[in-house]
C-alpha cells in the first residue's frame, strides 16, 4: 500500500482543526450529562453516548462491555467542634468506612515520622489533622503510608487538609494501588479518612492547640454494581489480526463533571477515530494493523474497567503493539510520548521524527500507578502516556479533577485539536510498520508486577 504521507498529513491536519466536533462532545459529556462516578445513572448515559458517536462516525463493531464493579457512596459529612459548636466541611476520602465519633484534636503536621514522634502520647484515640501535601524539601512520603503511621500510632481517624485555597475540596485515595494482590482490587482505608479545605483545616489545627475535639458523622456504603467500558475499531488491511489501542477513561469523580479529568482524554479518543475514520471513507486510506478506540470506566476505582478489559481480552487476543492512554489532556499542550517501558523507544522517536513537529519520546523512570496504564503494564503490555505540562506548569484554570468545578470551560478545545491532529498522524504511520520494524514484546508479567512491590511506598519522578 503506497501512500502520499504529505497529503494525508493536510488532510488529517485540517480536518482535525476544521472539522472537529471536540466542543460538542465537551458539552455533552460535562454539562448535559455531568457527573460519572462508575456504576451511575450518569456514567451508563456517558456509555451509551460514546458507544452512539463510534458508531456515528463508522467505526466496526461499536459495543458495550458490561463489568462488576465494587464501588461505594457516601452521604453529605456532618462535623462540627463540640466545645464551639463551629461547624467544619468535611469530604470523605475515597472509600472511606462509616464514622460516628468524637475525639480529641492532634496537629501532626505533615505526618512524617519526625513529627509524630514528639506526640507519641497524644495520638492514641485522636484524630489526626495532616497536610495532604508532602512535607517539602524531605524524602517524599506518600500520604497512604503516613496514614499507616498515624493508625499504628493508635489515630482513630485523620482529617487531610488540601492544599487549595477558596474552600476548595478534593477527592484523594488513601491507599497504595502497588499492594493490592490483583489490579482493580479497592483496599481498606488505613483508617477513617476525611479531607477538608484550607481554611477550616486552620480552624482545625487551632482548635488541636486549644485541647479541643472533633465529632464527625458520615454514612458510607461499599456495594457491587455494573459498569461500562466501550470498544469499537477501524479493521487492518495488512495485519488484521494485529492491534493498537487507543484509549482514555470515561468516568469521574462523585460530583465532578470531569473536563480535564478525564472528558479532554475522552473526547479526543472520539474525534482521533472520526478522523481516521473519514480518511478511511474519503481517501481510503485504511490502518495496516487495526486500531481499536476504548473508554473505560472505573479508573478512579482502582481501574476496574481496564482491568476488566485485559482480563476479557489478552489473552483469547494477542496482546496489542502499543496502548496509548490519553488521561488529564486538558492540562498542557502536546510535547511527545511517554512510554512505560523502553523497548519502544528507538521506534517511537522515528516516527514522531517523522512528523517535523518536535515532538519527543521519554520513558517513565518507575512503574505508573497513577492511571489505566497500570492494567496494561501488570499484564506485560506496552503503553503510553501523553508527554504534556500535567505536573508542572499545567494551565491554573486546568488545576482541577475530583472536584465540582472541573467544567468543560476548564478545557481548551483548540489545544486538544492539536493532540486529535498529531495522534492521528502518529497511529496511522504505526499502523503501517511492518511486523519485521516492532521489537519482540519481551516483558514478563510477573516481574512487572515483582517490581511494582518493590516500588511501594515510593513517588516516580515525572520531570
Amino acid at each position: 500500500m503506497v501512500i502520499d504521507w504529505d497529503e494525508i498529513d493536510r488532510r488529517i491536519m485540517g480536518e482535525a482543526w476544521v472539522g472537529s466536533r471536540l466542543q460538542e462532545y465537551l458539552t455533552e459529556l460535562c454539562t448535559r450529562i455531568g457527573p460519572r462516578w462508575a456504576s451511575t445513572a450518569g456514567e451508563q448515559r456517558a456509555a451509551h453516548y460514546i458507544k452512539d458517536q463510534m458508531d456515528r462516525v463508522g467505526l466496526t463493531d461499536a459495543r458495550l462491555e458490561e463489568f462488576d464493579i465494587d464501588t461505594w457512596d457516601h452521604e453529605p459529612a456532618e462535623a462540627y467542634i463540640p466545645e464551639d459548636e463551629r461547624p467544619v466541611a468535611l469530604l470523605p476520602l475515597l472509600n472511606c468506612p462509616p464514622i460516628d465519633l468524637r475525639a480529641p484534636l492532634v496537629d501532626a503536621g505533615f505526618g512524617m515520622p519526625h513529627e509524630l514522634e514528639p506526640i507519641a502520647d497524644r495520638l492514641s484515640g485522636s484524630i489526626a489533622v495532616l497536610n495532604l501535601a508532602a512535607e517539602p524539601f524531605s524524602p517524599p512520603r506518600i500520604l497512604p503510608d503516613r496514614l499507616l503511621d498515624l493508625r499504628a500510632a493508635g489515630a482513630v481517624a485523620a482529617v487531610v487538609v488540601d492544599e487549595k485555597s477558596g474552600g476548595r475540596m478534593e477527592y484523594h485515595r488513601t491507599t497504595d494501588k502497588r499492594r493490592a494482590q490483583r489490579v482493580g482490587q479497592i483496599l481498606p482505608h488505613p483508617l477513617p479518612t476525611v479531607l477538608t479545605s484550607r481554611e477550616d483545616g486552620a480552624v482545625l489545627r487551632l482548635a488541636a492547640g486549644e485541647d479541643k475535639s472533633l465529632a464527625i458523622r458520615l454514612q458510607t456504603r461499599s456495594y457491587r454494581a455494573q459498569a461500562f467500558n466501550t470498544v469499537a475499531e477501524l479493521p487492518g488491511a495488512v495485519w488484521p489480526d494485529e492491534t493498537l489501542v487507543l484509549g482514555a477513561h470515561h468516568d469521574t469523580y462523585p460530583a465532578s463533571p470531569g473536563g480535564n479529568d478525564n472528558a479532554s482524554g475522552t473526547v479526543v479518543v472520539l474525534d482521533v477515530a472520526r478522523v481516521l475514520a473519514q480518511l478511511c471513507r474519503e481517501e481510503g486510506a485504511v490502518p495496516g494493523r487495526a486500531i481499536r478506540f476504548c473508554t473505560w470506566s472505573g479508573e478512579e476505582q482502582n481501574f476496574q474497567g481496564s482491568a476488566a478489559y485485559v482480563r476479557r481480552h489478552h489473552g483469547p487476543e494477542p496482546l496489542p503493539r502499543l496502548v496509548v492512554n490519553l488521561d488529564e489532556i486538558g492540562a498542557g499542550p502536546i510535547k511527545g510520548v511517554v512510554l512505560q517501558f523502553p523497548e519502544l523507544r528507538p521506534l517511537i522517536q522515528r516516527t514522531l521524527n517523522a512528523l517535523d513537529d518536535g515532538l519527543q519520546c521519554h520513558v517513565l523512570d518507575g512503574l505508573d500507578h497513577s492511571n489505566d496504564g497500570f492494567s496494561f503494564a501488570c499484564s506485560g503490555i506496552p503503553y503510553a502516556i501523553l508527554w504534556r505540562w500535567r505536573f508542572v506548569g499545567r494551565h491554573p484554570d486546568a488545576d482541577y479533577r475530583g472536584e465540582p468545578g472541573d467544567t468543560a470551560d476548564k478545557v481548551r478545545a483548540r489545544e486538544l485539536k492539536e493532540y486529535v491532529g498529531q495522534l492521528a498522524r502518529l497511529l496511522l504511520r504505526l499502523s503501517h510498520l511492518p511486523p519485521q520494524d516492532w521489537p519482540e514484546n519481551t516483558l514478563d508479567s510477573d516481574e512487572i508486577k515483582d517490581r511494582f512491590k518493590r516500588e511501594v511506598g515510593t513517588t516516580m519522578r515525572t520531570m
